[in-house]
């Protein structure tokens, strides 16, 4: 049984269901929000937002192509433009308009417990994760590491 379905053919539903100040929960599929949000084990509840989403918020949005994120807000132009970033990418995604909002996250469900978004844990998550440029500051080494496995494999060959 295939329990799978196109956010494109439910949208209507999620909109309205949101419109009515109901409450839907999704399972995120894709890497752009990792190491946060784990496709296949953890889940969103999205909410209507009555006031402007602020930065850090995760947001629910359409791109003008059609396409569906989930994005995490990283700055609020004077205008309310958005500029969105996925907690795993580090390349910014500005003039995202508020009517291209369908909903912000409420709620995150790390394999069905509630995360605590206030926790020591998550602000400092917020505080180191969420600046785009400690990203790269973070991801600096790991990158190193890989080229340098790469390069040991290329010459010796893999063992085992």
């Amino acid at each position: 049984m295939n329990n799978e379905f196109y956010l494109a053919d439910t949208i209507d539903i999620i909109e309205e269901v949101l419109a009515s100040d109901g409450e839907f929960r999704m399972y995120p599929r894709g890497t752009s929000m990792l190491p946060l949000i784990v496709q296949g084990k953890d889940s969103v509840v999205l909410r209507r937002s009555i006031d402007p989403l602020v930065k850090n918020d995760i947001a629910f949005y359409r791109r003008d192509n059609g396409q569906f994120v989930l994005h995490r807000i990283v700055k609020v132009s004077k205008n309310g433009i958005y500029t969105m970033c996925g907690d795993n990418q580090t390349i910014l995604e500005p003039g995202i308009r508020p009517d291209q909002i369908i909903g912000y996250v409420s709620a995150i469900y790390k394999e069905d417990k509630l995360l605590n978004t206030k926790s020591l844990k998550h602000r400092a998550y917020l505080f180191l994760w969420g600046r785009v440029w400690a990203r790269n500051i973070i991801r600096f080494p790991r990158r190193c590491l890989g080229k340098i496995k790469r390069i040991f494999v290329k010459t010796f060959g893999k063992k085992g």
